[in-house]
């Protein structure tokens, strides 16, 4: 007897938790409603990887507005800048192991190349400026010519020297350490240095100690115009980054080789396995915790990020009231990502859109704040 009220308890225990879960996705939903509408956005892609790291997957509107394809949480999308926490891990991973540090100089590893003197503040840069956007160097990507180069070669391959040559000559934004600006070409530089050190391709490397050991099933380098179950994405900035609104093409192909942001970004994935790669990654897991207080201390330097967000190795640090959390936003022609964690609830949100279209009074982060309540109460 005594059995089957402990049976009865439980399931009425597992029924309960299962109805409050569904009211909860119910309500986001909700939400994701609110922001298609708002916002104009064909739809939306949101996964949570709660405290027991359970999956949470919710989708919203269309992956395909003229096909009305319904959008599904197994759905690909580029993840713009947040690919650079990739690149931020294996550098801190190869603090650990003794290959760098952070404070060694750029000039350490490159200074006796040719190009070397022709990029801004070259000797006295160091790899931790390069992490935390303090280098003084000028975004390769907002040269003018990079958007006729890729409308000319839309299958080009990109060379680090050919991405730095643009802005070969151009002055410092301030003095290297004194001032922040945030900048893919520090990144480029990160990811030129990480190939030098183990003589191995960058992707391969990710695959190898990040993609297959940490299960990411569903994150592919963005390398290749064809990536697997990468759905459309709608741009507002045709003529900016020469490529139509709908930016995948009719033959599957992406408007160009996205192997041109390289460690600026450079990753295409689900929103839940960004989900669980930001709780791995801002949680602390894939280095030392030496590695993670660097990774997670922001430069005393003030920030033009929205919401007066901080910023460490790509790492925002967002300090709403008191309560702290971590993350990164990402854009890529055609779509926006963030992803989010909260350490004093353990939970990690991604939610990414199949448009690069934002709200310009209203940002990412603030966004996921009813979500992130919805979540809390649960």
């Amino acid at each position: 007897m005594r059995k089957l009220v402990l049976l009865f308890v439980a399931s009425t225990i597992i029924i309960s938790c299962q109805s409050e879960r569904s009211k909860k996705e119910s309500e986001i939903r909700n939400e994701l409603k609110k922001i298609i509408n708002e916002v104009g956005l064909p739809g939306i892609n949101l996964a949570i990887s709660m405290p027991n790291n359970e999956l949470w997957t919710i989708s919203e509107g269309y992956s395909d507005k003229e096909k009305q394809s319904i959008m599904k949480p197994e759905d690909v999308m580029f993840s713009g800048s947040t690919g650079k926490t990739f690149c931020a891990a294996l550098i801190l991973q190869l603090q650990d192991e003794g290959k760098l540090n952070v404070d060694d100089s750029l000039s350490k590893y490159f200074g006796n190349e040719e190009w070397f003197g022709k990029i801004a503040n070259s000797r006295d840069l160091t790899l931790r400026m390069l992490l935390n956007h303090t280098s003084g160097l000028e975004r390769y990507e907002f040269d003018d010519s990079i958007s006729i180069k890729l409308k000319e070669n839309p299958d080009k391959i990109w060379t680090g020297v050919e991405r730095l040559s643009h802005i070969f000559g151009k002055p410092a934004l301030h003095e290297a350490g004194n001032g922040w600006a945030y900048s893919d070409t520090n990144y480029i530089l990160l990811g030129m240095l990480i190939e030098k050190l183990i003589e191995n391709e960058y992707y391969a490397e990710l695959e190898k100690r990040f993609f297959q050991p940490l299960k990411l099933e569903n994150t592919f380098p963005g390398n290749n115009r064809e990536i697997k179950g990468l759905i459309t994405g709608y741009s507002i900035y045709s003529k900016e980054f020469a490529v139509p609104e709908k930016v995948l093409l009719e033959n599957g192909k992406f408007a160009f080789n996205p192997q041109m942001e390289f460690t600026g970004g450079g990753i295409a994935c689900t929103a839940s396995d960004l989900a669980k790669w930001g709780k791995l990654y801002y949680g602390g897991k894939v280095f030392s915790q030496n590695a993670y207080k660097l990774m997670i201390t922001p430069s005393f330097q003030k920030t033009n990020l929205q919401d007066n967000a901080k910023y460490g190795m790509a790492c925002f640090v967002w300090n709403d009231d008191g309560r702290i959390s971590f993350g990164h936003t990402g854009f890529f022609p055609g779509y926006v990502t963030i992803v989010e964690y909260i350490p004093g609830n353990n939970i990690c949100i991604a939610m990414q859109w199949n448009t690069d279209k934002k709200n310009p009074e209203k940002s990412l982060h603030m966004y996921l704040e009813n979500i992130k309540e919805i979540v809390k109460k649960h």
